[in-house]
Formats: C-alpha cells, structure tokens, sequence
C-alpha cells in the first residue's frame, strides 16, 4: 500500500468539551463527530504545556519544553534540533505548513532577544524544517483579527486576507491540495488560531452573528462554578469552534474530489483548552495566558479524533495520552 497522507488540523485553546462525541450538547462539530464515528476517539488526551509556543515546541521535536529551551512563549526553537518536518522530509513526504508557527521569535526575557518576526516573514532557517509549501505567520494574532489580515509565503511574500480567518486559513490549504500532483504522500498542518480568543482585543472573535446562533450555551460545570468571563465569550467561543468544524467539511470534500481520501490519515487536536480567567488571578495576569497555564483540565485536557488508514473502527480509547 503506498503510504498515507497525513494532514494535521490543529486549533488553539479549544476544550475537548467542544465537540460533540465529548459530550457538547450543541450541534457544534457534525463533521469532527462524523469522522469520530469512523476513527478513532481518545478520552484522555492531554496537553504536554497548555501554552501556545511550548507545546507546539513538544509537537514539532518530540521533546519537552524543557528540553528544547522553549519553556515559555517568545523563545524560538533552536536551529540545531531534528524536528518533525526533517522525519517526514527523510520518510519521502512532500510537507506543507498552514497558519500559526510561534516558534520563530524571541522576546526581551530570552537567549536571542533581537530577533523578532512577529510581524514580518520568517526566513527559511527558522521554520523548523520545512521548506515547501508555506503560508504563515508567526504570531497569526498580531498579524490578523477574526476578520483580515495576512500571512507570509515560503517566498517571503506578504499575502493579505479578507474575510474570516479560519475560511482564509482553510483557503491556503485548499490551495495546496488544489495543485497536489500524488507523485509523493504529504504531511500537511493547519494551524488555526481559533477558538483563541483576539489578544489586542481582549475577546473571541467568533462569525457575525455567533452570539445570538450560540446564545442557548450550555456552560460546563467548572466555569459555571468558577466565574472567570465565559458567560460573556461563551458563545463567541462556541462560534470559533463550529467555524473550524464548517472547515474540516471543506477539506474532507477536497480529499474525496481528488479520490485520495481514503489514504488519508486526518488527525484533530488543540495545543491547550481555557479555563477562562478562572483562575491565575494574581501578579502574574498579563491578558496573554490569563486563559491556560494551569495544571487542571481546564487548561490540560485537549480533543484528540484520528480517523483513516490504520485508525478506523470508531473505537473509544481511554488510555492516558499526550
């Protein structure tokens, strides 16, 4: 059999209470659910840090973020490290990398502190590897709202976006799939930013009209509990995540258009969950991790669906995975 496809669609602070198979009332995730039902579902999937930079720094090398440096958001992956990207490059994938890296900069506390590209493209040597297909940024949040912005090419290419971020990110992917020609697998990552919620804006950016589609939001029971802001973003939250799910539908009829489907391993997951500004209320509140960093569900427990060849059946795993 030739091998496998392998596209990874990642989103960012999304609950694995979300989605439906786990639990959420709401017809949030008929896609993701779908696919659930033809793969495989993993009940306790936990993030290896719930913060954005360092566990996408575990996800890229296979290291934790101890051992790579990257520890904190604003220290970028150093250069000497085998990642991911090299793996798949040595096993004869063709790699595309879609969306949010935040693995490129350092901030004033770091090894580098000079070198930024928040907001600027990202050269070739601190991409972790890749070196094909690219449409990204490295803080896609300073670089966009929920509607507009831009990312940059494996070129150095500003490319400006209109429209809401999660379609425009999807776009980017369907482009890659679009002019595939199946001489080689690929390794294909969608790092979408949502449900994340806008930092400069200090809100979820969900579609228009979120808050009145989602206002019947069922809380669960830890924020209800806990207060924190989720009564007011709840439903703009709940809006991010069904966009991400119209999304995966839109993928998953490109993979069948061009007949390669069926050897396609799709694999869901976030890098971290919210809690919501429940908790982390002291000196340290800097609106950045006010969300995540910290050692409970909330933050820890993540969505983790893989569906296609060798992880078919719709079987439930409870094992403990990260």
């Amino acid at each position: 059999m030739n091998k496998a496809n392998i596209l990874f669609y990642f989103s960012d602070q999304q609950r694995w209470d979300t989605i439906g198979c786990y639990g959420q009332p709401l017809p949030i995730t008929p896609n993701l659910d779908k696919l659930a039902k033809e793969g495989i579902i993993f009940d306790e999937a936990y993030s290896p840090q719930p913060v954005c930079g360092p566990c996408r720094s575990a996800f890229q090398t296979g290291l934790y973020p101890t051992k790579t440096g990257c520890f904190k958001n604003g220290i970028s992956l150093p250069e000497n490290v085998k990642t991911l990207a090299d793996y798949m490059y040595e096993a004869g994938y063709d790699c595309a990398y879609i969306g949010k890296w935040h693995l490129a900069s350092d901030d004033k506390g770091s090894p580098n502190p000079e070198v930024d590209f928040e907001r600027t493209a990202i050269p070739l040597e601190k991409r972790g590897g890749y070196k094909g297909f690219w449409r990204a940024s490295d803080i896609l949040e300073f670089t966009s709202h929920g509607y507009d912005g831009y990312v940059f090419d494996e070129n150095m290419n500003k490319c400006e976006f209109k429209g809401y971020r999660v379609d425009k990110i999807t776009d980017y992917a369907l482009e890659y799939l679009e002019e595939y020609d199946e001489e080689k697998p690929f390794f294909m990552t969608i790092s979408h930013i949502e449900p994340h919620h806008q930092n400069d804006r200090q809100r979820h950016e969900g579609p228009k009209g979120s808050k009145d589609i989602f206002k019947d939001f069922v809380l669960p029971k830890d924020l209800e509990a806990l207060g924190g802001n989720a009564k007011e973003e709840y439903a703009d939250y709940l809006g991010c995540c069904k966009s991400l799910d119209d999304n995966l539908g839109r993928l998953i009829d490109k993979l069948k258009e061009k007949g390669i489907y069926d050897n396609t391993i799709i694999v869901y997951s976030s890098d971290h969950g919210s809690h919501f500004q429940t908790r982390n209320k002291d000196h340290h509140l800097n609106g950045g991790d006010d969300y995540k960093r910290s050692a409970h569900s909330a933050s820890l427990h993540v969505p983790l669906i893989i569906a296609g060849p060798g992880f078919r059946g719709g079987r439930r795993v409870d094992d403990l995975v990260s």
